[in-house]
């Protein structure tokens, strides 16, 4: 019998339930502690591994990079920038074009809340064997479909 999570069996049984349930519960724990600790989101410490990753870019990278709709990232950055954590360049060719990159504090930030976050992540995921991680990694990547931007 499997474990009963709501008191409706559909619901038990539906795939996109309980996947969208299992991230939102991971999404709220791990907002919960990167919060408290570094007062970001993990939003926003995407975009820091994006820019420490790929250094400076145009904004339009950073919204392809995360799978996020342009107004969803401006929200994102603004709030970046107000924390000192990213800072903003204007291009000589593009005048409307704002290049992002990270500030000393962003990749302070960022390899921090790393820290924190895989320690995390170690905690929620401990009830799977590596076997099924990496199983349900897989999984997730073959229902990743391109294109589709979230907000």
């Amino acid at each position: 019998m499997s474990k009963q999570i709501t008191l409706i069996p559909e619901l038990n049984e539906n795939v996109a339930f309980m996947m969208g349930l299992a991230y939102k519960q991971f999404r709220t724990i791990s907002n919960q502690k990167l919060t408290t600790e570094f007062d970001i989101t993990l939003e926003m410490l995407g975009a820091l591994r994006v820019l420490d990753y790929l250094g400076k870019v145009p904004q339009q990278t950073l919204s392809t990079a995360l799978h996020r709709e342009r107004s969803v990232t401006k929200r994102l950055v603004d709030n970046c920038i107000k924390r000192g954590l990213i800072e903003v360049h204007k291009s000589d060719e593009n005048k409307k074009a704002r290049y992002l990159a990270l500030t000393a504090d962003g990749l302070t930030t960022k390899t921090n809340a790393d820290i924190m976050l895989h320690a995390s992540i170690a905690e929620f995921y401990s009830p799977l064997s590596s076997s099924e991680c990496d199983q349900l990694l897989s999984i997730c990547k073959k229902l990743v479909q391109e294109g589709v931007c979230i907000e």
